[in-house]
């Protein structure tokens, strides 16, 4: 695992708002209702757009990706005027 998803994991956690579905910094009541209800069974953690600069040539290069069919799931049974938000 990477020292960055791991220090967004404990920030998160640290300001109240664990990510569902992270078994060690997350809430162990709705991580086993997403596991029984959805069978979500991983941290729903998610970059729409990331943009990095390519170590050798500089380029500024941009990947985006739409959220997973399960997350959304999640977001809608949440907070169901969630469609009228941009994620």
């Amino acid at each position: 695992m990477s020292t960055r998803i791991f220090q967004i994991r404990v920030h998160l956690q640290d300001h109240g708002t664990p990510i569902y579905g992270d078994d060690v910094y997350g809430m162990n009541d709705w991580n086993k209702a997403l596991s029984s209800r959805r069978g979500i069974t991983r941290p729903l953690l998610h970059a729409q757009r990331l943009e990095v600069e390519h170590p050798v040539t500089g380029e500024i290069m941009k990947f985006e990706a739409n959220v997973a069919d399960d997350m959304m799931s999640v977001i809608k049974a949440i907070w169901p005027a969630g469609e009228t938000v941009e994620f």
